[in-house]
């Protein structure tokens, strides 16, 4: 389950240009950037991500093998260099020499294959376990050669590597008051759901970082950061809801956004109980959602509708052009819920969280007004977030007649964990769905095929069969949008919404 992110409703189209860098300039060193949010953080293993507010600082404090380019692919991190056998079963990494841990101790092969076997341990509760649960052993060959061996061929390895994030692992017992990564940022000090202050790291393998420090600051509630913001205590204010952007990204402040955005509104379904263990049932459903209205009113424009079904961005190369689209037809929805057994009078129920993500109320108000049009009741029922995970994560509970308002994030394709999130061996969708063999038979090509004919048919293959089976409704895709001042230079928004200030500075 992808952590989920503020929001509020918002009305009509955007009045400010997104932008997925935030300036080009001359960048000096020194000074201290704020960086607010409505949440707070609770601990700080980075491969054990307890909230979404965590994720800010994934590349402040620690490194991966490889890290994100703007463009989605993987460029070297703690790895300069990596190599892979002709059928992808096997990948060789070499090491940048002379890396440290902030605590001064070396990082080696033998460091980063100790996270990779925590990671992948059994009964491993660290969410990038799934990324690369193909491993089957991981070799330290000398202090800078990492060969690593998979049960299945992986083309895309060095992208999936990336969120195994290299810690102390002989030092995890202190993870909270050293954080001990390699990044270019070390732990001041930090206080769980409060704040979390970092310094710079001048022994940084990549070269010394911009800032002299980073705060990251739990604000009570929006109004406080955006009074914070508009004073300019604040630098960079995250998770800024769509209906706000127009006022706050004004008087030289700007909107950081990504350039394909990758995180999905969604509606998660239990595919195994009634209604939803009736395909049509599910189609229905996907027929009565008025996508554009949707997301003009929840992300005030702010967004893409995706009537295809699938979690693949319409902007994205391999997104299948000739998917059956599920536009708005409240007669073709009626008919399908029918034909399901949802007639007349019947209720589902809308489940959504209080206090915040009110876009998803926003939206279940909409589809509540159109289902009434066709004789089918919408409770929307709003929970305390631990109420609201409860009902379906971890996947395999039953929620019957429920739509779970959800967000999910994925890499964009060609990387494959978009589908096989998905598939029906070791995908991670509460949905509950059996994928049919062809479904499962394409993540297999996808995951184990480099470029070409072949893994381009099973793209479409894939997305074909969510088009078909909608073991979940995707509303669209959006943005998470992000409003810094204008002296913020160097930050960038990677597809599925993590702010980027790695490489940032203050404008010279």
């Amino acid at each position: 389950m992808a952590a989920a992110c503020g929001g509020d409703e918002g009305s009509g189209g955007p009045e400010v240009k997104p932008s997925a860098e935030s300036g080009q300039g001359q960048i000096k060193d020194g000074g201290t950037l704020v960086y607010g949010q409505i949440d707070g953080v609770t601990q700080l293993d980075p491969n054990k991500i307890s909230s979404a507010a965590q994720t800010q600082l994934q590349t402040l404090l620690w490194s991966g093998l490889s890290k994100w380019a703007p463009d989605n692919s993987a460029k070297p991190d703690l790895a300069d260099s990596w190599e892979h056998s002709p059928d992808f079963k096997q990948w060789t990494f070499k090491l940048h020499p002379g890396v440290k841990y902030h605590n001064g101790k070396a990082f080696t092969a033998a460091e980063a294959k100790k996270n990779f076997d925590k990671v992948l341990e059994p009964n491993s509760t660290a969410q990038v376990a799934a990324k690369v649960n193909m491993v089957s052993s991981v070799t330290a060959k000398d202090d800078t050669t990492l060969v690593v061996d998979l049960k299945s061929p992986n083309p895309e390895l060095p992208v999936d590597v990336i969120d195994v994030k290299m810690t102390d692992v002989d030092d995890l017992a202190n993870i909270n008051k050293t954080a001990n990564g390699t990044g270019p940022y070390k732990l001041k000090n930090f206080v769980p759901d409060q704040v979390v202050e970092l310094v710079r790291n001048d022994a940084y393998f990549r070269g010394k970082p911009h800032f002299d420090g980073v705060k990251i600051a739990r604000y009570a509630d929006t109004t406080a950061a955006q009074t914070a913001l508009r004073s300019g205590d604040l630098q960079v204010m995250g998770a800024v809801t769509p209906d706000t952007v127009k006022n706050l990204a004004t008087d030289g402040r700007k909107l950081l956004t990504a350039a394909e955005p990758a995180a999905y509104v969604v509606w998660e379904l239990d595919t195994k109980s009634a209604p939803f263990n009736n395909p049509k049932a599910r189609e229905a459903l996907s027929y009565a959602a008025n996508r554009q209205a949707m997301i003009d009113a929840g992300y005030a424009g702010y967004g893409l509708p995706t009537p295809g079904n699938v979690v693949v961005n319409p902007k994205n190369k391999h997104y299948d052009q000739s998917l059956p689209q599920h536009e708005f037809n409240l007669d073709k929805a009626k008919q399908l819920f029918a034909e399901a057994g949802v007639g007349q009078g019947a209720t589902l129920t809308f489940w959504t969280k209080a206090g915040s993500n009110t876009e998803w109320t926003t939206i279940a108000q909409i589809l509540q007004e159109d289902l009434k049009k066709i004789g089918i009741n919408l409770d929307i029922q709003s929970n305390e977030n631990s109420t609201w995970s409860a009902k379906f994560y971890p996947k395999g509970k039953q929620f019957p007649n429920l739509l779970a308002a959800n967000y999910v994030s994925f890499t964009p394709l060609p990387d494959s964990y978009a589908l096989s999130w998905f598939a029906g061996g070791s995908g991670t969708c509460e949905c509950n769905w059996t994928p049919p063999k062809e479904y499962d038979d394409a993540v297999a090509t996808i995951e184990s095929k480099g470029d070409g004919p072949e893994r381009d048919a099973a793209f479409k293959t894939a997305q074909r069969v969510l088009n078909r089976e909608s073991p979940i409704i995707v509303l669209g895709s959006t943005a998470f949008l992000s409003v810094a001042q204008a002296n913020v230079l160097g930050a960038w928004v990677q597809a599925e919404g993590t702010l980027h200030l790695e490489e940032a500075g203050f404008a010279a």
